[in-house]
């Protein structure tokens, strides 16, 4: 597996932060995302309720896993998926690309 990502830290957006269009393309999508939290990669906005913990994906591998080190990933494609790594203040990701 291949992880691309550049470092940086992507600020946390709440929705009321969100661009007019952007919100109107979400507010359909489910019933609570006012109360979600956002961050935009690759000209797309991505939800972090929609993430899964990596710790389930581990499967108790550790430090021998591919995603170790990350707090939750989301696929995109059978090939693909989008990495998040929670800052220490907690108020923005870093986030990474992983392709198979």
């Amino acid at each position: 597996m291949k992880i691309i990502t550049n470092n940086q830290y992507r600020h946390i957006l709440y929705f009321h932060e969100l661009e007019t269009h952007e919100q109107d393309e979400l507010k359909d999508s489910y019933n609570t995302v006012e109360e979600s939290s956002f961050f935009k990669y690759r000209g797309r906005v991505y939800d972090l309720n929609e993430f899964m913990s990596v710790n389930n994906a581990l499967n108790g591998k550790g430090k021998d896993h591919d995603l170790y080190g990350w707090d939750g990933y989301q696929n995109e494609t059978f090939f693909s998926s989008v990495l998040v790594k929670y800052s220490e203040c907690g108020e923005a990701v870093r986030v990474g690309l992983a392709l198979s």
